[in-house]
């Protein structure tokens, strides 16, 4: 093992345990470790480090990553347990069941395909966002916690958007990235919080909280235009009229008038300079027709006919983030694409050159852009059924606030979770970065945070607080 990682393991010998012990003396630092959870899905990758590190495989996870949030979950997780009462019935959060059954499937499937070491990189990933979901469940035990995150999610979606403005006008990047390194994943970073910011600008919270939200919501919904992301942009349009109708804010009255009135005033610049951008976008990748019209094309039409041929010939998938190994060894050729193939998983394959003739743009082929062909791919029908029941528990608890909607702040923040969810699952069909780790990360923490208000009673939090 590399001395790094030796000193780094030396580090975590001193760090957890004291970080534990000082979040237990210190219910301040409790609450900034929230915020710095939050805040922190824009820096995840800044101290980190990749364990057996597989740098040069084109999948969804590269090694065994270990990064500077874990330490926050892990000194809350701890703490939590350390000052459970005795005799106290442990409540475990709503959806971690299914999530469990689907971590456990997939545990199965990667024991049993090959290669294994891409997929446990996988499953070490999904482990870790299923201990964010039950961390911040267990933290949140009253509004006032609420309130705190959901600040920190307005001003973490503020921060971005200044980054993104700066890539923009100062780096001059036609495709705004901001500090997440791709502007697919600033979009769905976005369509994640931006209903949430809405719904919460929308109801009975305090002032202060509302301007933030409302500001926030602009700046995020700007970041979205900036990364000129196509589905991004309708996906956006729709979300922030639907949260708007479902918590009343469509009411045509002199104050709606003249806040929309603002907001297209200061869009419509933001627009005409962006329009040209998005055109090119449309005109260089040959349209949609071009895209998705066939397996001949190495667009997100290919995808289909791969994940089908996959499923085709193993009923449980190919193995947990072995696409990329998956196609470029078998499948590629199969459709026309002559990738060069992958020589093992102890060291990186040839990078050409590449064949005339090979249809491809890369030596290695890229992780299929949707997230729904991926799991078919990877895991089979089987895996695709637990995941969509996974969809379908976190789906229930936002549903269930639409059921008793009132302007408070459980309600509002149920609804806002709920479109942020269906944003994050529109822009999944085309587009696999819901497994990146800021993704992964932002969503179980709003998960973990609505499963902490569910269901929809004003008894359950005060409930939460008592008991502790």
């Amino acid at each position: 093992m590399e001395t790094k990682f030796l000193l780094f393991l030396g580090l975590c010998a001193v760090v957890i345990p004291a970080g534990i012990h000082a979040v237990g003396r210190s219910e301040r630092l409790k609450h900034l470790c929230v915020i710095l959870l939050v805040w922190g899905t824009t820096h995840a990758s800044a101290v980190s480090l990749n364990f057996f590190s597989r740098a040069w495989y084109r999948g969804t996870t590269r090694g065994f990553e270990f990064s500077w949030l874990d330490f926050l979950w892990i000194f809350l997780w701890v703490d939590e347990l350390r000052h459970r009462k005795p005799g106290q019935r442990r409540e475990w959060p709503h959806g971690l069941a299914i999530m469990g059954v689907f971590l456990a499937y997939n545990a199965v499937n990667v024991l049993l395909s090959e290669p294994r070491l891409f997929g446990l990189f996988e499953l070490s990933k999904m482990f870790r966002a299923i201990m964010v979901y039950v961390t911040i469940a267990a933290c949140v035990k009253n509004e006032r916690d609420l309130r705190r995150l959901v600040a920190a999610l307005a001003i973490t979606v503020i921060y971005e958007c200044f980054w993104v403005i700066h890539s923009r006008v100062v780096l001059g990047h036609s495709r705004a990235d901001g500090t997440l390194f791709h502007p697919n994943t600033v979009s769905m970073f976005n369509l994640i919080a931006v209903p949430v910011l809405l719904a919460v600008a929308l109801s009975d919270v305090g002032p202060r909280l509302k301007r933030l939200c409302g500001v926030a919501t602009f700046l995020g919904s700007i970041s979205v235009l900036c990364t000129v992301s196509r589905a991004g942009l309708v996906s956006l349009g729709l979300l922030l009229v639907a949260v708007a109708l479902t918590c009343g804010a469509l009411k045509p009255t002199p104050k709606t008038a003249g806040v929309a009135l603002l907001l297209l005033l200061a869009a419509i610049p933001v627009g005409l300079k962006l329009a040209p951008a998005f055109q090119a976008r449309f005109d260089s990748e040959g349209g949609l027709s071009s895209e998705f019209g066939g397996k001949e094309h190495e667009g997100r039409g290919a995808y289909v006919h791969l994940a089908r041929l996959m499923q085709e010939d193993h009923v449980f998938g190919v193995g947990l983030n072995n696409w990329s190994y998956a196609v470029s060894n078998q499948y590629g050729r199969m459709i026309g694409f002559g990738y060069i193939p992958y020589t093992g998983t102890e060291e990186a394959p040839p990078k050409g050159p590449i064949p005339a003739g090979s249809n491809v743009d890369a030596a290695q082929a890229p992780p299929g852009h949707s997230l729904y062909l991926i799991t078919l791919g990877e895991t089979g029908w089987p895996g695709v059924i637990l995941f969509a029941a996974v969809w379908l528990s976190w789906f229930k608890m936002g549903a269930s606030f639409f059921l008793k909607r009132s302007p408070a702040l459980r309600s509002r923040f149920g609804v806002g979770v709920f479109f942020g969810l269906l944003g994050a699952f529109a822009q999944s069909f085309s587009e696999w970065e819901y497994r990146q780790t800021p993704l992964l990360f932002l969503l179980h923490i709003l998960l973990g945070a609505l499963a902490a208000v569910y269901p929809a009673r004003p008894s359950v939090m005060a409930k939460r607080a008592s008991a502790t």
